[in-house]
């Protein structure tokens, strides 16, 4: 874990959610459960060994609390891939009592439980070469045992996350979570009218996840969140822009604007109770269903955003012109989270929907809890 200098000199990151990752070519039940569990128990030793600043929280009534009696950064566990580890009732239990908030179902290959997202390049295809060689048809989308899977997970009280699905595989369960009242979270999916590839989520997926009582989080990455074959209207807002270097802070800021529009502008049609002709009428606590949190691979292998300026810039660097971190180095670690939201705020985009989004993730937590 790399916490020098993001969690020393970044105070205001007191929530943050990590997971665990699957290995995608596990093919025994105990095998998976013991991968897992090793690296639950890494985070949960080093909560131990550092707990002057560190704390692991397994519900959230524990995260409330402690927000308020400590200055502590707290940890929540999460699960990315349920290949081999969710496959009954007792193991979705097993994962609520080590405090496990959200499992991301599907990761990179097909699995029993449905099929992966195989976004453009190489590399993809190869980590899924068996969905890759596959016809559409052949692959499906969400098998039997997901859908049991993300039944038996609500019962526990643990979140579904629909990341990674393939587009028929996503399609299955957003129609099978709203058959069973059962919200879904998108924690590092990107936007199909921007970065159209199998990762990305329609403007209608999107209102159906909010109107189901979910909600989304976009990469914290220019390079993640890259136009890939945008829609023509896309390209020439992207196009009209003072200000543009692609795959930098840039290529964050102008989906997290689009995607905030998309909620926004929909807010009566996701909640057609509310009485209101624009969102900004809202009381800030009915504000809060309709937040967008963010997510990264800190992992030191994912790319995350390039430099604005600089050698690796669009543009030169100006030496009578103060920059924010971010727009000279890019973000090689999280240190520059704090960098990001400064220099986002100083350009006037309201960053409101991502404060809101930790009490979100709170009220979802409770209301699996307490299914």
């Amino acid at each position: 874990m790399n916490y020098a200098d993001y969690w020393k000199e970044n105070k205001g990151a007191r929530i943050i959610v990590t997971g665990a990752l699957t290995k995608e070519g596990v093919k025994r039940k105990a095998k998976a459960r013991k991968v897992i569990l090793k690296q639950i128990n890494y985070v949960n030793q080093f909560a131990k060994d550092n707990s002057e600043d560190f704390v692991v929280a397994k519900s959230p009534q524990e995260v409330r609390t402690l927000l308020k009696t400590t200055n502590k950064t707290i940890i929540i566990h999460s699960i990315e891939g349920a290949k081999k580890l969710v496959n009954s009732q007792e193991d979705a239990d097993f994962w609520a009592t080590q405090g496990v908030a959200f499992i991301t179902l599907i990761h990179l290959v097909d699995s029993k439980l449905g099929s992966s997202a195989i976004k453009p390049g190489f590399m993809m295809k190869l980590i899924n070469l068996k969905g890759a060689l596959r016809r559409k048809k052949k692959r499906g989308g969400l098998k039997e045992k997901g859908k049991n899977a993300i039944k038996w997970l609500a019962n526990a009280g643990v979140m579904t996350d629909i990341t990674h699905m393939s587009d028929q595989c996503r399609i299955d369960a957003l129609e099978f979570m709203e058959e069973n009242n059962i919200p879904p979270i998108a924690t590092h999916d990107v936007f199909r009218p921007i970065q159209n590839h199998p990762r990305g989520i329609t403007e209608e997926q999107i209102i159906k996840i909010y109107k189901n009582k979910g909600f989304i989080s976009l990469p914290i990455s220019g390079i993640s969140l890259k136009p890939y074959h945008p829609e023509a209207r896309f390209q020439a807002k992207i196009d009209s822009l003072a200000q543009y270097c692609d795959g930098s802070i840039d290529s964050y800021k102008f989906t997290y604007l689009e995607v905030k529009n998309v909620i926004e502008s929909n807010c009566t049609v996701i909640d057609n109770t509310l009485e209101i002709n624009n969102f900004n009428e809202l009381d800030e606590s009915k504000k809060v269903p309709f937040s967008i949190g963010f997510q990264s691979d800190f992992n030191g292998w994912l790319n995350h955003s390039r430099p604005r300026v600089g050698e690796k810039g669009c543009e030169a660097i100006d030496p009578k012109k103060d920059y924010e971190k971010i727009e000279t180095d890019g973000m090689p670690h999280p240190g520059y989270l704090e960098s990001q939201w400064k220099l986002l705020e100083k350009e006037g985009v309201d960053l409101s929907p991502i404060q809101r989004n930790s009490e979100r993730f709170l009220q979802l937590w409770e209301h699996f809890l307490k299914k």
